[in-house]
């Protein structure tokens, strides 16, 4: 039973620590922002062709982009 919850917690802190953060933007409100999963909606468009490893570096990309400020 111990080893069961100790890969349970594993596996849910592994799943946060390879998260993926994307730049996108809304195509309907023109709003950007930063998604934790891959858009699916035709109206959100990824602005920069890469997935970040952390949300710290989407933050500066976000800024860097020139349609989002």
């Amino acid at each position: 039973m111990r080893i069961a919850i100790a890969a349970a917690i594993l596996a849910v802190s592994a799943s946060f620590a390879s998260a993926d953060f994307y730049v996108v933007r809304n195509m309907e409100t023109g709003k950007c922002a930063i998604e934790q999963e891959m858009p699916s909606s035709a109206a959100t468009q990824i602005l920069l062709n890469n997935k970040f490893m952390n949300r710290a570096d989407a933050e500066a990309a976000l800024r860097a982009v020139p349609a989002c400020n």
